[in-house]
């Protein structure tokens, strides 16, 4: 049985259809969430484009995102979100994203303390001048909370008071 030089051409095209492209896709960054802790990594496709993906650029570039937000690790949440953004006349994708949303691990506290250039300003307020007697009613005060002996506490009593 022999093969038509049609019939060969038409099997050569429908193979060349069928097998599609395979491209290298890469991760990129389009969402996330500090303080839910999760970070939205996509890549894009094509029609008739076999994307190839490398799963472990996308934990890598959660995992340093998760890590300048103070977190320790970063896992996918499982599962993936495809959009088209194109379409052509028969309804087919023509363009399109796929979405996979990653989860932020371990504590805010790192992030929490506060950095080297972000240091408390203080602000220092003076108080109005104090008159002689409520200078010796605070020494007295002060004196009262010290919990002197008798003695100590007689003598120093007196020399505020000036006698």
């Amino acid at each position: 049985m022999t093969i038509s030089p049609s019939v060969r051409v038409a099997f050569a095209l429908t193979l060349l259809l069928l097998s599609a492209c395979s491209v290298k896709r890469d991760f990129y960054a389009i969402g996330g969430s500090r303080a839910d802790g999760t970070i939205d990594l996509a890549y894009d496709f094509k029609m008739f484009e076999k994307s190839v993906v490398n799963k472990d650029q996308a934990f890598a570039m959660a995992k340093s995102k998760c890590g300048r937000w103070g977190y320790n690790d970063a896992e996918p949440f499982g599962g993936q979100v495809e959009s088209c953004q194109a379409r052509n006349g028969y309804g087919d994708c023509l363009r399109g994203q796929v979405i996979v949303k990653f989860q932020c691990l371990g504590s805010l506290e790192a992030a929490a303390r506060p950095s080297p250039l972000a240091l408390p300003v203080t602000v220092s307020v003076q108080a109005p001048p104090m008159s002689a007697d409520q200078y010796k009613e605070a020494q007295i005060q002060s004196l009262m909370q010290q919990g002197l002996p008798y003695e100590e506490y007689s003598r120093r009593y007196k020399a505020i008071m000036g006698q």
